[in-house]
């Protein structure tokens, strides 16, 4: 870990055991599929991107509640091998850990479905008991498998102190418009992008024969009006757009060209990479491209945090990808 005292990535999020099958196809509704492989597996999303940003050779700390449960205390374990301080994990006695159900085909195309467990447990009072913790951290990021009330009480605390503020709005849902005033960097991606606008009331203000990133642009610009100035938005293996509402400047980041093996937690990977590289001190550009080449080798993997690369081999990656024309 090479970060000074204070010098930290915060992750607050949710912790699942993933049950993963792996097959040629992904059923249609009212259909069984035989001849998968099952698998199970360390995940959720904001586990995911703790263990990205302490692969990346950040100082991390990780927040989120787990079930005083078997599963619970496999997480647990797993999450300090990757050496995360776990020390304000909260346990539940009476409500089991998260568990997630995925199924994923030939292509790495994946199919979710989420019981949350404790992870919705958290609560704005459990939070508020972590103020110096969120206040003094160099980067937070949050995704949206807990509580929104809770989401809020966190950016509430981290305006506070001077940390970079990066919300993943991730599985998407409705989001107060006071909320995005505190965030400095949204990360969704196209989907969520596209369904966040709608859900923020817009109405699509672009020509009908915009393309993709016309759009994205557009819509982006929408959504900084709202005092979010920096949104990054993924779109899979073409890789992402980075969008500064202060500048009104848009950057394509192309992805490295790879073959997909698995698309789980390739969004998470990203994540944490991302805050991990802001913490060190890189500009938002910089800080993608490191983000972008970790999920161009998560996707090879099978897994979510198996397949998280580490430091090392991400650097050699962003060598590969400054060559790139």
């Amino acid at each position: 870990m090479n970060n000074t005292k204070n010098e930290y990535v915060l992750i607050i999020g949710s912790c699942n055991m993933d049950l993963n099958i792996y097959s040629k196809r992904l059923p249609k509704p009212g259909e069984t599929v035989t001849g998968g492989i099952f698998r199970q597996s360390f995940g959720g999303k904001g586990a995911n991107q703790a263990v990205a940003s302490a692969r990346d050779g950040s100082t991390t700390i990780f927040i989120g509640k787990i079930g005083k449960d078997a599963f619970g205390d496999q997480m647990l374990e797993q999450l300090q091998k990757e050496e995360i301080d776990t020390t304000n994990i909260i346990r539940d006695p009476e409500e089991h850990s998260g568990v997630a159900f995925i199924m994923i085909d030939e292509n790495g195309e994946n199919m979710i479905s989420v019981a949350p467990g404790a992870n919705f447990l958290l609560s704005p009072e459990e939070i508020r008991n972590k103020g110096d913790i969120i206040r003094n951290a160099k980067s937070l990021i949050v995704q949206m498998e807990i509580p929104i009330e809770t989401i809020q009480q966190i950016y509430s605390i981290a305006s506070e102190g001077e940390c970079i503020k990066i919300l993943n709005p991730a599985p998407l849902k409705a989001i107060p418009k006071e909320l995005l005033k505190n965030i400095d960097i949204l990360v969704p991606n196209e989907g969520e992008l596209f369904r966040l606008h709608s859900l923020l009331g817009f109405e699509e203000n672009f020509e009908k024969r915009a393309n993709l990133i016309q759009k994205i642009i557009a819509i982006s610009k929408n959504i900084s009006e709202l005092g979010i100035h920096n949104i990054i938005t993924t779109i899979g293996p073409d890789g992402c757009i980075i969008y500064d509402g202060k500048e009104n400047v848009a950057t394509k980041m192309p992805a490295f060209k790879v073959k997909a093996v698995d698309t789980v937690g390739a969004g998470d990977c990203f994540n944490g990479v991302l805050a991990s590289q802001l913490c060190k001190g890189k500009d938002i550009r910089e800080a993608v491209k490191f983000a972008t080449c970790a999920a161009s080798i998560a996707v090879t993997r099978e897994g979510a945090q198996s397949s998280i690369p580490y430091q090392e081999e991400i650097i050699n990656r962003v060598k590969e990808y400054n060559k790139m024309k």
